[in-house]
C-alpha cells in the first residue's frame, strides 16, 4: 500500500477550516461577553464561553502550525533524517 501524497495538504485545509470556524464563534462569543459587561444585570455563561473558545482556538492555532512552514520542516528532518541530510 503506498502513501497518499495529499494527505498532508488534506490535513492542513482541515486544521485551517477549524481555525476558521472556531476563530468565528470565538469572535462572536467575544462580542457576547462585552455586550453583557454593560447591561444591568451581566451573566456569568458568557465569559466562560469566551473564555473557553479562546482557548480552544489559540491550542488548535498551536497545533496546526506544525503542518506548515519552518516547523514542518524541522518535524520532517527529526522525525525522517535519512531523508535529509546534514
Amino acid at each position: 500500500m503506498s502513501a497518499d501524497p495529499g494527505r498532508g495538504k488534506r490535513r492542513q485545509l482541515q486544521h485551517e477550516t477549524l481555525v476558521g470556524f472556531l476563530g468565528f464563534f470565538t469572535f462572536l462569543a467575544l462580542a457576547q461577553a462585552v455586550w453583557n459587561v454593560f447591561q444591568p444585570e451581566p451573566a456569568l455563561w458568557p465569559g466562560l464561553l469566551a473564555a473557553a473558545l479562546v482557548g480552544l482556538t489559540w491550542w488548535v492555532w498551536r497545533r496546526d502550525r506544525r503542518y506548515s512552514g519552518a516547523h514542518a520542516d524541522h518535524l520532517q528532518r527529526r522525525h525522517h533524517p535519512q531523508r535529509f541530510p546534514r
